[in-house]
């Protein structure tokens, strides 16, 4: 099922947030939920490889699942839009835990190349974002992070169509550090797990390397894999190094979900 999250009135403020949509995928039983993000160079939503399947191996796991489709292209992309997508989503999720069946209090993040960034920024500044929604205000940490090849800093190493699309082409250095997730991560930000292939030619695997480094000196649990070949894009990698890395990312998610 498909959700609208922004009303008539808000669309009406900035038609592209019609747009905006959650594509849900509910199992009920009050399971986790992951809410997942694709990539796309904050260009376009890639779906196909880094949504809906992603989606349904959750499923298969025992894990709520929604999509998000957030806000993409030139101008529409600009921080701080996609966040706000984000932060709506998971308070749209929350307000209709007990209507889904769902478990309000273990909400996962998961994203994928540009996707992975908007997970990861998002996880590092989620207080911002917490507004009130339909007279609540919800708790809006992620409980996990799953990332699929991230973008995570806007710098030398960042991939720079994703940098433009939601900094501009004109950002200065103040922005760029601002966004970097390596470089405003706190001991706060929720337990991680990323993984990239080292041969990635649109996002360095290095981006992945400096997380790890920055969690680690928070002390913030994590797990990274780093496979010799597989490019970009591959979404579940099948047949390729990293087949079956979504198995171990959910065995991650489940060690953290049992704490809970």
């Amino acid at each position: 099922m498909t959700y609208q999250l922004y009303t008539k009135n808000e669309i009406k403020e900035r038609p592209k947030r019609k747009h905006v949509t959650l594509e849900s995928y509910i199992i009920g039983k009050n399971a986790p939920t992951v809410l997942v993000c694709p990539g796309g160079a904050y260009r376009m939503v890639s779906d196909f490889n880094e949504g809906k399947p992603f989606a349904l191996e959750l499923n298969k796991r025992g894990y709520n699942a929604f999509v998000l489709f957030y806000s993409i292209g030139a101008g529409n992309a600009r921080y701080p839009y996609p966040l706000n997508d984000v932060a709506r989503a998971l308070q749209f999720i929350k307000s209709k835990a007990g209507e889904l069946e769902i478990n309000a209090d273990s909400i996962a993040l998961m994203g994928s190349s540009a996707g992975g960034h908007l997970a990861a920024l998002f996880s590092a500044q989620y207080k911002k974002f917490e507004t009130e929604y339909e007279g609540e205000i919800y708790n809006l940490k992620p409980s996990a992070l799953l990332l699929t090849y991230p973008v995570i800093t806007m710098g030398e190493l960042t991939h720079k169509e994703s940098r433009t699309n939601l900094l501009g082409a004109l950002s200065g250095k103040t922005e760029r550090d601002a966004a970097s997730v390596e470089k405003i991560v706190t001991a706060d930000y929720p337990p991680t797990f990323m993984w990239h292939n080292k041969d990635d030619r649109s996002v360095d695997y290095r981006n992945s390397v400096m997380l790890k480094e920055a969690l680690d000196r928070c002390g913030v649990k994590n797990e990274l894999l780093l496979y010799e070949t597989g490019g970009h894009g591959v979404g579940l990698a099948k047949g390729l190094d990293a087949d079956g890395w979504i198995d171990k990312a959910i065995d991650f998610l489940d060690s953290i979900t049992e704490k809970q």
